[in-house]
């Protein structure tokens, strides 16, 4: 077989693979339901540089702002803090937004990274809010909330980080595979289908029965199905793309350690991060932060145990600020 000969066949072998995997993309596309936010509350868009952010705004104008910045992972949107809002809603004027490329808000094609995501959380707090917040992270935003609070005191009241991982505390550096691994997730075909089965409705429910509840009975079809079709939105493999490459993790050690504004971190008793360690961890950085363990909870534990992490934060909000 000649040279011409094997290339023409390989050409023939490797478009009909791609071809079937574009179609198997576009089936996938079609079988997510149209996705609607379940908070309550008035619904805003905040424009920013890259594109427009959802969010919704609840509480008496003059009560004191809270801001709710949900965690990072495939389908994740505000929905997390849906049995918080309504009650925090009693004392703070509430902000709860879907971050750049996740839930409702704008899902651009730009290079998704940790300084992106801490410049918007700081616009956002300075343009829409106007004073200073609470401001509450899960995960990895906690990071961003950090460097926001260090770079832009005025704009943090106080912060509330729920699950931080101590990989915050130590410097990032995304390498050539880390390159090499967000291009191909960010490909359109092959990207795509691998996107794709990361964020079926299995991988959901097997990511959060082993590392997102201590209670399995919450991981129900409802939520399953709400974060399977807020994956789904039309491209939102990019953000997926730099957070699985490690393009959105920030060290933060520096900032945490001079940093002046209050903080609580909360974790769940039964958590992965292991909180013992994880509170040593950062309390070698600061020493003033304070730290409370909820029982009977994991990762999510804003969701297992609503009551007590609501009363957590009136509670740290009614402290005296040093």
């Amino acid at each position: 077989m000649t040279f011409a000969k094997m290339l023409f066949k390989t050409s023939l072998a490797v478009g009909a693979t791609l071809g079937t995997l574009a179609l198997i993309n576009k089936v996938t596309e079609t079988m997510a339901g149209e996705l609607d936010t379940v908070l309550t509350g008035e619904e805003r868009r905040y424009s920013w540089k890259y594109g427009d952010l959802f969010y919704k705004v609840q509480g008496a104008r003059d009560a004191k702002p809270l801001v709710l910045i949900h965690s990072l992972s495939p389908g994740a949107s505000s929905y997390e803090w849906r049995k918080n809002v309504d009650t925090l809603a009693e004392q703070f004027r509430v902000y709860t937004l879907d971050l750049l490329g996740f839930g409702l808000s704008d899902h651009p094609g730009v290079d998704y990274d940790a300084e992106l995501y801490a410049d918007l959380i700081s616009d956002f707090v300075k343009e829409t809010v106007k004073q200073p917040a609470i401001i509450v992270a899960h995960g990895l935003t906690s990071a961003y909330v950090i460097a926001a609070a260090y770079r832009h005191p005025h704009l943090c009241e106080r912060l509330v980080l729920v699950e931080p991982s101590p990989i915050m505390l130590e410097e990032a550096y995304p390498g050539p595979l880390n390159s090499l691994c967000k291009l191909l997730l960010r490909t359109p075909i092959v990207g795509q289908c691998l996107y794709n089965l990361l964020t079926s409705r299995q991988a959901i429910r097997g990511y959060y029965d082993t590392q997102g509840y201590h209670n399995p009975g919450l991981i129900t079809d409802e939520l399953v199905e709400y974060l399977y079709t807020s994956a789904r939105q039309p491209h939102s493999r990019f953000a997926i793309a730099s957070l699985l490459s490690g393009y959105l993790n920030l060290g933060v050690q520096g900032p945490l350690s001079r940093l002046q504004t209050p903080v609580v971190i909360i974790w769940g008793r039964e958590s992965r991060l292991m909180p013992s360690e994880a509170c040593a961890a950062f309390k070698r950085v600061n020493a003033d932060i304070v730290v409370h363990i909820i029982d009977k909870a994991s990762l999510h534990v804003q969701d297992e145990q609503a009551g007590q992490f609501n009363n957590l934060l009136r509670e740290f909000a009614r402290t005296a600020v040093r």
